[in-house]
């Protein structure tokens, strides 16, 4: 027998997000037609997420955070890196999408800053090792990189 594996409202507005990006470009695209089309209120998307940026943002974020919750015992540097590349890869086509945006709260500056202090923890958490403004700048300068190939890729 088959196990259904059932969605969570998070999944459910992010796959709403998702139908209409199919549909449509990010900006016009409405917190109103996202909870109509996965047919919850406009109450409860509010309980999730502060905008349809936040759920942006998080759409991306989450898949990285939980990686790291559930393998923080053996995580490596490598393994985050290969991590950040390969779930970039995989949303690739969404995440064009939502670069596309470039007004207030565009994808390259809200993944930018949390995205580099994601690194930042990891290498706190993993090493041991202090942030330094040249180490900063050069996770800045990966993740900008990064952000700057989906918009090329």
């Amino acid at each position: 027998m088959a196990v259904i594996e059932r969605k969570t409202t998070k999944d459910l507005i992010l796959s709403s997000l998702y139908d209409l990006l199919q549909e449509k470009p990010y900006e016009k695209i409405t917190v109103s037609a996202i909870v109509k089309n996965c047919g919850i209120s406009q109450r409860t998307f509010y309980n999730h997420f502060k905008d349809k940026h936040e759920l942006m943002e998080w759409s991306y974020l989450h898949v990285i955070d939980d990686y790291y919750e559930n393998n923080r015992e053996d995580m490596t540097f490598r393994k985050w890196l290969a991590l950040i590349t390969e779930t970039t890869w995989e949303h690739r086509l969404m995440l064009q999408k939502f670069i596309q945006y470039s007004g207030q709260n565009s994808m390259r500056i809200s993944l930018h800053q949390p995205l580099t202090r994601r690194c930042m923890n990891l290498i706190q958490d993993v090493y041991g090792d202090s942030v330094t403004e040249e180490l900063e700048s050069a996770v800045s300068f990966y993740v900008g990189g990064l952000i700057s190939y989906v918009e090329r890729a």
